[in-house]
């Protein structure tokens, strides 16, 4: 899984082992892969719904510091200063 300092992609395959996806950190779709025997196993549409349904896995496999509203990784906070810092900073 991707995490912070970590760019790695998330791979996903289908139940099947038919159909492979892999999506960065920031949600899109950076790999899409098909097994040689794809086109004899499964008919058109199926293969659009299983290309969906593996795609929307990898993307709720994102990290939980993912900012879901922007895919973007959440901002540390820089650590609060003390008292005897914030007497320096003067």
């Amino acid at each position: 899984m991707t995490t912070a300092g970590n760019t790695a992609p998330i791979t996903v395959t289908s139940a099947d082992g038919l159909v492979r996806a892999a999506i960065d950190s920031t949600g899109q779709l950076v790999g899409l892969e098909f097994a040689p025997d794809t086109f004899e196993q499964t008919d058109p549409a199926e293969l659009a719904r299983t290309v969906l349904a593996v795609v929307r896995e990898a993307r709720n496999e994102t990290p939980p510091d993912i900012d879901p509203p922007t895919r973007q990784l959440t901002p540390l906070r820089p650590p609060r200063p003390t008292p005897k810092r914030a007497r320096r900073a003067r």
